[in-house]
């Protein structure tokens, strides 16, 4: 409030007022060194009072001695540069007097005494003084409790004395709080006078000059035009119905009334109360953002906000059905949206079924133009273009029978060219090419019988069959790497992790066809990759 207030004051000093009225307000009801003064800020309520009777008002509430000074001195220069035809001064807070003064108290005193007492407060007689420079009429207002029990130091008494020595033209009425706001409201009527105010009040006296006659506002008096034309621009500024109504309770009968009255209408029945008033839940914004997409409209998400995505949306909607593109939903409209999306889905349902029977079609017509699987390239044709298709789990069935019996002929003519030549070479190559064919066992017998095994031949022959069987598994030098990283994982010392399978390698190969109970030859067998296959799944998940 005190910041407020100096900022305030602050613009008054910069800027020339018009010689109208000045009003200043000041409440102190909390002290720091004294009792607080319940009520004493009721006479702020007096603002809008006086700033509706043309009075450029000053407030401030619960103000230090310094910031009052500050105060009074801006409110003296603004008087003597712009000059007025009224003041008020209307004071609520502590009241000190001795025998020749009175103070106003500012919310910091403590006991100043009578020797400290302008370092407490403000001077009456000064704030009279400055008052008296109104061109019309000046009057000062002050409400107090009395605290003649109260101590302020030698030569001061608590509240205010019996009487003032109030200058010439200064009208000064003094009582409680409510009965002075009472009062000042009654005599901001144009056409009221002082002398009357105090009668009819309870509570007030006065003194100085209480004129019986003239009014304080003369009968006419109209500085409302100018209020009324403000506050219409600041209703209008902020174009809400909170300030509408603000300006119809000041001026319900003021030159803008109608229009406001008009322009509340206009807010009240605008599409954004209109759509607010539904009170949509976050579930029913939700649906209607998957309306509109269901109808084509990107809503930028469906998370029941309403944000640019979805009133973008629903603009489009509108546009589409010849409705006024607010961005904003009726009732109806939101009924008619779901409508359409209703018969929306149902149309995209008939489509989705439409596309289906289509693409059904399409693929067994595609099955029965390649041969319904009559031959390898027709089912290779039609697992190309419909891997998930209708018939291709048959396909590959199919190609696989297909496949199983090429490789079976392949077997026996590799066989059948062994059986013709009748050469250990050509039954070792037909071993290394076929290790597991339905003749492997028939070739070996036949090796034996061609070149029979010496103790030496049978070790160099086993371990030839060994090297051939290894080499016929076509390790890569990436899988040989695997191969040896899993050995020493198992604890078998392969040496160097190269893929090359030196005589280190062939130990650790070794004891890994040992410890799975294979035979140890030192190579590398299909059945010893499927061992340590095996195990190393059952570790992961043990």
């Amino acid at each position: 409030m005190r910041l407020g207030f100096l900022v305030l004051f602050g613009l008054f000093l910069v800027k020339p007022l018009y010689a109208g009225g000045l009003a200043l307000v000041i409440a102190n009801d909390s002290y720091e060194h004294a009792p607080n003064l319940r009520g004493a800020e009721q006479v702020l309520d007096l603002t809008d009072t006086l700033e509706t009777a043309g009075f450029q008002v000053v407030s401030g509430q619960n103000l230090t001695t310094e910031e009052m000074r500050a105060q009074l001195s801006g409110s003296y220069a603004q008087l003597r540069r712009d000059g007025a035809d009224r003041v008020i001064v209307v004071l609520a807070g502590h009241f000190v007097h001795s025998r020749a003064g009175a103070w106003f108290l500012g919310v910091d005193a403590d006991e100043p005494g009578l020797a400290l007492a302008d370092g407490a407060g403000l001077r009456l007689d000064v704030i009279m003084e400055i008052a008296s420079g109104a061109s019309d009429a000046a009057q000062l207002w002050l409400a107090g409790a009395d605290l003649s029990r109260g101590r302020y130091g030698d030569g001061l008494d608590g509240g205010l004395p019996p009487r003032l020595l109030v200058p010439q033209g200064v009208g000064v009425v003094r009582g409680p709080v409510p009965q002075v706001v009472q009062g000042a409201r009654a005599i901001l009527r144009p056409g009221a006078v002082l002398s009357d105010v105090v009668d009819q009040t309870r509570g007030l006296s006065g003194e100085g000059t209480i004129s019986p006659l003239v009014p304080f506002l003369p009968a006419g008096f109209a500085p409302m035009a100018r209020a009324d034309r403000q506050a219409w621009a600041d209703a209008q500024d902020a174009d809400t119905e909170a300030a509408y109504q603000s300006y119809l309770d000041r001026f319900p009968n003021g030159l803008n009334a109608q229009a406001a009255r008009g322009a509340i209408d206009r807010l009240r029945n605008s599409p954004e109360r209109i759509e607010e008033n539904l009170a949509l839940t976050r579930d029913e914004r939700r649906a209607i953002q998957r309306d509109l997409t269901t109808m084509g409209f990107d809503t930028r998400g469906i998370d029941g906000i309403f944000g640019p995505g979805t009133r973008g949306a629903i603009r489009g909607w509108q546009r589409g059905n010849d409705l006024d593109d607010t961005g904003f939903l009726t009732r109806e409209q939101v009924m008619q949206l779901a409508a359409h999306a209703i018969r929306r889905t149902a149309e995209l349902e008939a489509e989705e079924r439409a596309r289906r029977d289509a693409a059904e079609r399409a693929d067994r017509e595609f099955w029965n133009a390649t041969g319904a699987g009559a031959d390898e390239a027709g089912l290779r044709s039609y697992l190309e273009r419909y891997p998930q298709g209708i018939f291709a789990g048959l396909a590959r069935e199919r190609l696989e029978q297909m496949e199983s019996t090429q490789r079976q002929r392949q077997d026996r003519a590799a066989w059948e060219q062994a059986r013709r030549r009748d050469t250990v070479d050509a039954y070792e190559s037909y071993l290394v090419a076929w290790p597991e064919g339905a003749f492997a066992a028939q070739a070996l017998a036949r090796v034996d019988e061609l070149d029979p095994p010496t103790d030496t031949d049978d070790g160099d022959q086993a371990q030839a069959s060994a090297r051939a069987a290894e080499d016929a598994l076509g390790l890569t030098g990436p899988t040989r790497v695997l191969i040896e990283q899993r050995l020493a994982r198992m604890g078998f010392d392969p040496g160097a992790t190269d893929g090359a399978f030196d005589a280190q390698s062939r130990r650790a190969i070794e004891q890994a066809q040992a410890h799975f109970d294979l035979e140890v030859t030192g190579y590398v067998t299909q059945q010893l990759i499927t061992v340590m296959l095996s195990d190393t799944l059952r570790s992961f998940f043990d």
